[in-house]
Parts: C-alpha cells; sequence; structure tokens
C-alpha cells in the first residue's frame, strides 16, 4: 500500500505526505521516500498541507530523506504545514535544518534557482 502522492513538476518531484505520521506511518514512509530520493532527483519538496501530526520517527525521516537528495546533489524543503505539525519542527530545531515553505509556488521557486 502507498502512503504519499507524487506529483512531477518538470525537474522536481512533489510527495503528498500522509494525514499521520505515526510509528507505523514512519516505516512506510521511510521505504517510500528513500526510493524516490535515490533517483537523484534534482530537487524533492514535501508537501504537508493535509499532515495534522508528525511523531520523532516522522521527523527522522524527513531528515534522513533531507541528507539522501543533497548527498545526491539535489534540494529538499517542506511546505504547507499546519500549525501543529508547524510547532513539531520549530520546536525540535529542524526549522534551522531544513528549508521551509509557506507554499508548494514558494518552493517551487526556491528550489528552481
Amino acid at each position: 500500500m502507498t502512503l504519499c502522492g507524487v506529483r512531477i513538476n518538470g525537474e522536481i518531484t512533489i510527495v503528498v505526505m500522509p494525514l499521520q505520521i505515526d510509528h507505523v506511518a514512519a516505516l512506510t514512509l521511510d521505504h517510500e521516500l528513500h526510493e524516490l530520493a535515490n533517483r537523484g532527483p534534482k530537487a524533492l519538496l514535501c508537501d504537508f498541507s493535509g499532515t495534522k501530526y508528525i511523531s520523532s520517527s516522522g521527523l527522522r525521516i524527513i531528515l534522513k530523506t533531507a541528507k539522501t537528495v543533497k548527498t545526491g546533489g539535489g534540494r529538499f524543503g517542506i511546505f504547507a504545514l499546519a500549525p501543529f505539525v508547524d510547532h513539531i519542527f520549530s520546536m525540535s530545531g529542524f526549522s534551522q535544518i531544513i528549508s521551509m515553505y509557506d507554499t508548494e509556488e514558494a518552493a517551487v521557486r526556491a528550489v528552481s534557482r
């Protein structure tokens, strides 16, 4: 079963994140994002517009994916975070190490430079 939706915008892969990213979902998410990141996209963006919850396991997967994409020469970012998810990213310090954008348009513009 696929957890994420995927859209391609030119050389940018956009991953639509699930409603909840708990420990169980993180296992599937890890596999899906690993597959996408290892394809060597110019950029990989995660759409959090529908995500209402993320656990520490989910944060770990996002960090791991960002490192994989950046090691491959690509750019990584997330966008459209709901207030609770944004709070978790801020409180954990991830907002200092992961590129975060308000909208998909802003994210696409930033990684297209």
